[in-house]
This record gives structure tokens, C-alpha cells and sequence, in this order.
């Protein structure tokens, strides 16, 4: 036995050659290396496999394409004299009602829907009126006109069913502001609506599929544009709220990928988007505020979303430790963006930038009261929170 009263483990001898000679044993103690323990490979192709799932589902979510409904705008077209004068010598008239106007060769159609991806020149664009064709008593009303980015440029609803009534094969589309702008020339009439104009026109001379048609110009800007997740939302707080927050023993700390490098900050994350003039839409951000009082509650405000039909910044909002406080409380309004907000927006580089005052909501104050102040009425609806700013970029 040893002094300490452990065992030895018995020596491992080495076996060495000379060249030449014999071998033998060294009588001299071998040090035992530790094993390392290895990574099983199912691990490691678990692992790989894993990583490149999550590097091809970014590629896919960052390359999808992202749509934006169209609020307002003009679809013109403007009539080939060809056609026009074969309108005329047939004695077939084209005119436009319901909104739509025709002035001479050019026919004014009020954009009132549809939706574009402008970064991928995409989409189809809703007009409102309708194009009548008549000769005599006998019509052919076109409705509910769409332009397409597609060979199939115009389609329209005439009678009970839709039916494509121009092609074009020289399509352009470019950015207009936050908007697009189409391009669509040598429109060219189907055989769909060449057969239903002579079915119910009898026109002298007929219809013909090809037969050229004009021109198209459709401007098309979004009721709400799709966000970029680049930039950052920065919100000051207010001295006085401050001070009250340090009466009480309360610190306010921000929780990743929100940041205190003086004002609080939080990343702008996708699926926000905003009306060009900021009156609608919400603004997404990532982070958290935190608010703690050691030995009593805690208070979490997560993901800050701004939406400015409401002035409503709501958050989704914990209340800890439980059972003592309720815990999570779901989306909930937060603060309101006061009525003083300067907001404004620059086409050019398409981007709509937000600054005004936050208040607290009346649940906020009362979620600060019974985590803080013992449920005795510290804080009050309208209470001053600090100012919020940020200048989000759209697609």
C-alpha cells in the first residue's frame, strides 16, 4: 500500500529494437495517455446536415419574393391609329365608363388594386371602369381590366367569364418611387375577344386575332410597402420616467438584439410594412425591454411593434415571478405614439421615416403599479415614456 492508502496500477512496459539486435525489455515506467473522447460520426453528419438545412432555408426566405398590394395609381393605353381607324370605318364604338375616360387615342383607367413585387418587376395591376364596344344597339362591355407582367398582358371580365384580350411581347417594368412603372407596347387582340367581338358585334369587316391594339402605361403605387429588416428604432426615455423607475429600485435593461448605447435600440425585422405616407401599416422590431426590481417583479416587453393606424406600440408582455404576477399576457398595447408625431417619407430612396412621443397605455400603467409600486397607483395612463424614432427602409 502506499502512504495515502491507494493502490499502484502495475507498469506498463515498453518493447524497443535496436537495429541489429534483439529485442527487449525497458524496464522503465510508460505514461499512460488519457483518451480523448470522439465525436460519433452520426454526430457530425447530424451536425452538417443540420447547418446546411438552415443555410438553404435563409437562401430560400431571403431570395422569396414579396408582394405589395396597390392602393392607387393610373393604367393608360393608348390606341393604335391603325386600330382606331378601323373602329371607325366599322362603325364600332369604344368608349369608357364607370371611372375609366377615353380622350381621343388615350383611354384613363384609375388603378384600384392588385399587387407587384417591385424589386422583381412582378405582378398584376386592377383598373377600374369598363371599355364598352358597341355598334348599334349590339355591346361588348369589358370589365374588371387587369394588366399582367405576363404575355398576356390585359385580361378582363366580358360577360360571365374572364378572357384575355391583349398579348404583348415588349414588357418593361422600373421602379417609380415606392411604385412601379409598366411597360406593355404592340399590344395585340386575342382570338378570345376578336371571336366574341364578331359574335356579338357582326361588324362588316371582322375582327382578327394579332390585329394591333396600342400601348400600355400602368403606374402602380403600393397602399402598403414591404419593409426591409435593415436599420434600427431608437427610443429615449424620459428623465422623469427615469427618475420614477430609480425611486422605486427599478432598473431598465435591454435584452438582445435590443442595445443601450445611450437611447435604447431595436432592429427592424421583416413582415412589417407601411403606407408610403406612414398613416398605415406596422413596423416590426426585434429585442426587449426589460424592467426589474430585485426581491419583487419583472416585467418584460418583447418585440415592439409599431402600428400607425392605431398609434399603438404593442409588445408581448411577461410579468414574473408566478404565481405572484400573472406572468405572460399575450400582445398587448403598450404605449401610444402621440398625435404630435412628425412623420415623412423621401420616394427616392424609399424610405419613411417616424418621430414622436410615447405614452404609457392604461395596461401598462397598471402592470407597472402592481409589479413595482404594490398595486398603489404610481403611474398613469398618458404618462410620459420618451421619444421614439426611426427611419424605416422599404423594398
Amino acid at each position: 500500500m502506499s502512504p495515502t492508502g491507494a493502490s499502484l496500477r502495475p507498469l506498463r512496459t515498453a518493447q524497443v529494437k535496436d537495429a541489429g539486435r534483439p529485442a527487449r525489455r525497458a524496464h522503465r515506467p510508460v505514461r499512460e495517455r488519457a483518451g480523448r473522447p470522439r465525436t460519433p460520426r452520426w454526430a457530425v453528419l447530424s451536425a452538417t446536415l443540420s447547418l446546411a438545412l438552415i443555410g438553404s432555408t435563409y437562401a430560400a426566405s431571403a431570395s422569396a419574393s414579396t408582394y405589395d398590394p396597390i392602393g392607387a395609381g393610373q393604367t393608360k393605353i393608348l390606341l393604335d391609329k391603325r386600330f382606331a381607324s378601323f373602329l371607325a370605318k366599322d362603325k364600332v364604338k369604344l368608349s369608357a365608363k364607370n371611372g375609366a375616360r377615353r380622350k381621343g387615342k388615350k383611354i384613363l383607367l384609375p388603378v384600384n388594386g392588385g399587387n407587384v413585387d417591385p424589386t422583381l418587376g412582378m405582378g398584376e395591376i386592377a383598373a377600374e371602369g369598363t371599355l364598352l364596344f358597341q355598334a348599334g344597339a349590339k355591346k361588348v362591355p369589358l370589365r374588371n381590366i387587369r394588366a399582367r407582367t405576363k404575355h398576356d398582358t390585359l385580361i378582363a371580365k366580358v360577360g360571365g367569364s374572364q378572357l384575355k384580350i391583349a398579348t404583348s411581347a415588349k414588357r418593361k417594368t422600373v421602379r417609380a418611387g415606392f411604385g412601379t412603372k409598366y411597360t406593355a407596347k404592340a399590344l395585340k387582340l386575342t382570338a378570345k375577344l376578336a371571336t366574341r367581338l364578331n359574335k356579338k358585334l357582326r361588324p362588316e369587316t371582322p375582327f382578327k386575332a394579332g390585329q394591333p391594339l396600342g400601348n400600355l402605361i400602368s403606374n402602380a403605387q403600393p397602399a402598403l410597402a414591404t419593409i426591409l429588416d435593415q436599420g434600427r428604432a431608437s427610443i429615449s426615455l424620459d428623465p422623469s420616467f427615469t427618475t420614477k423607475m430609480d425611486s422605486l429600485f427599478v432598473s431598465i435593461n435591454p435584452i438582445f438584439p435590443a442595445e443601450h448605447p445611450g437611447a435604447f435600440t431595436f432592429p427592424v425585422i421583416l413582415n412589417g410594412s407601411l403606407a408610403p405616407d406612414g398613416s398605415q401599416g406596422t413596423l416590426r422590431t426585434g429585442g426587449s425591454f426589460e424592467f426589474l426590481q430585485l426581491g419583487a417583479g419583472q416585467v418584460f416587453q418583447n418585440e415592439l411593434w409599431l402600428d400607425m393606424g392605431s398609434r399603438s406600440d404593442s409588445a408581448e408582455v411577461d410579468v414574473e415571478p408566478t404565481p405572484a404576477f400573472p406572468g405572460k399576457l399575450g400582445r398587448v398595447g403598450a404605449y401610444d405614439l402621440g398625435p404630435s408625431a412628425q412623420i415623412s417619407s423621401d420616394p427616392t430612396t424609399r424610405t419613411i421615416s417616424v418621430s414622436g412621443p410615447l405614452t404609457l397605455t392604461d395596461a401598462t400603467a397598471k402592470t407597472f403599479d402592481e409589479a413595482f409600486a404594490e398595486g398603489k397607483a404610481a403611474f398613469s395612463e398618458g404618462e410620459a415614456l420618451g421619444t421614439l424614432s426611426f427611419a424605416a427602409l422599404a423594398q
